[in-house]
């Protein structure tokens, strides 16, 4: 009887800065049949943890046999060059609108088109309700074009279509690249499943009455060079 299993093996971390977008996106590992794969691949500043966490899952990259991008912005996307032997996994509208100027019109600058454009002819195309790996593909469109999510038995990755918890809370993205109100439409469908969500940009939780019930807490160090000049604060927002 055919399997799949999942875990998060690198959470979601809702954290910006004054500099700029930190990026520090969910990577989760699919086990189905002992095929191993990763939905998302994360940003290249989280390179180091991911290839420890796979360590200590007794994975090497090349074990690695496919991979489904929730969408192909820079923090979701740039590792891939870890995961030589897998199969890449798009859809047609996310990789022509990515590699188009359409984005920068919205203000999306978030492409590296260098990359995508080496990677362009290994990607498989995929398609709003195919099935793939004990799992459906599920067009999420708003914060691009083409995000999709995937949706197991339990569960739903969703890429940024929904990035933190309070946005399935309050059913409305916090921003979106290319169209906000599709973008909340995909959250409320999102949110309509009634299943474990799996964010972009947030640890993994479920919605219960209304409730945010997270099924895991993430937590991360900050360290800065002794003597520095440079001064550090934390802010909720």
């Amino acid at each position: 009887m055919s399997k799949l299993n999942w875990q998060v093996i690198l959470s979601g971390l809702p954290i910006t800065s004054s500099r700029g977008f930190v990026g520090w996106s969910s990577v989760s590992l699919i086990n189905y049949n002992n095929h191993l794969g990763l939905f998302d691949v994360g940003a290249e500043g989280a390179r180091e943890p991911l290839l420890n966490n796979l360590k200590n899952l007794g994975i090497k990259p090349l074990d690695i046999e496919f991979v489904i991008f929730s969408h192909l912005h820079f923090d979701h996307f740039i590792n891939i060059e870890l995961f030589q032997n897998a199969k890449l996994y798009t859809t047609n509208e996310e990789l022509d609108y990515a590699l188009s100027d359409e984005p920068q019109q919205h203000g999306d600058f978030n492409y590296i088109k260098s990359s995508l454009y080496y990677y362009k002819n290994r990607f498989t195309l995929l398609y709003p309700q195919d099935q793939i790996y004990e799992g459906k593909i599920v067009a999420l469109p708003g914060h691009t074009k083409g995000s999709i999510g995937f949706e197991s038995e339990d569960c739903i990755f969703t890429g940024d279509a929904l990035k933190y918890s309070t946005e399935a809370k309050n059913k409305s993205t916090a921003y979106a690249y290319y169209n906000k109100q599709m973008a909340d439409e995909s959250i409320c469908a999102i949110v309509a499943k009634n299943k474990i969500i799996i964010p972009g940009h947030d640890p993994a939780f479920k919605l219960e009455n209304g409730n945010i019930v997270y099924l895991n807490t993430a937590s991360v160090e900050v360290y800065k060079k002794k003597d520095s000049c440079v001064s550090i604060f934390l802010k909720e927002v």
